[in-house]
């Protein structure tokens, strides 16, 4: 297999694995075996191994010695915290830059996104993929790749604790409010508006994963 071909199937490898993780069809603690995944994905050994040692760099998998690939673990509630107070301290950073850029153009595709999650509602897990394309489109607009990067990367930690688990109504209907706040403050180039809203919505996030964990101390 030549080189560029080879990184091309590693690539397809590593997206692949990586959604299995996000989307919860490869849980924690699961062990990732390379025979299992050669007649999943339809790639060789090679591909895999590598897309596996990609994952393990990006902390989604560990490769532990005489045991394998295994689906790493979410965060603890304190590894939460920060991730969550990490996410905010960039976030605002990056809303921010967006509302300078953004078009009206750019803040009519938002507003769609945000009509098209309120829409979805009841269909709990498509509205978290929403969610996040709602984020990712608005950091987005700030042209600051390198910090949407990191923030991709914090995420990807909160999403394998999140993919099981459901949204209350409660908290679909917060966010969605304070989506329609945050496109209103674009629109106004109100800062303050903004940095409120946005920094509500990801500690609810917060909150919910909070609720979600004191459920598990229970069972």
């Amino acid at each position: 297999m030549k080189e560029n071909e080879l990184k091309t199937k590693s690539r397809e490898a590593y997206d692949i694995i990586r959604e299995m993780i996000l989307t919860g069809n490869a849980l924690p603690g699961t062990r990732l075996i390379l025979m299992d995944l050669e007649a999943k994905l339809g790639v060789g050994r090679g591909p895999i191994r590598d897309a596996l040692l990609l994952l393990d760099k990006s902390g989604l998998v560990q490769n532990i010695p005489y045991k394998g690939a295994i689906v790493t673990l979410p965060p603890d509630i304190k590894e939460m915290e920060i991730i969550y107070q990490q996410r905010k301290e960039i976030e605002l950073i990056l809303a921010l830059e967006a509302l300078n850029k953004a078009s009206k153009e750019d803040i009519k595709e938002l507003s769609n996104l945000a009509q098209e999650m309120e829409k979805n509602s009841k269909n709990e897990n498509y509205f978290f993929h929403i969610d996040r394309n709602f984020h990712r489109k608005l950091y987005q607009l700030s042209q600051m790749p390198h910090l949407l990067a990191v923030v991709e990367h914090l995420m990807d930690f909160i999403q394998t604790f999140l993919t099981t688990r459901t949204y209350s109504e409660e908290h679909i209907q917060l966010f969605n409010i304070q989506h329609k706040n945050i496109i209103e403050a674009l629109l106004n180039k109100d800062e303050q508006k903004l940095i409120e809203n946005l920094e509500k919505n990801i500690m609810i996030g917060l909150q919910f994963v909070h609720e979600e964990m004191q459920k598990y101390k229970k069972k």
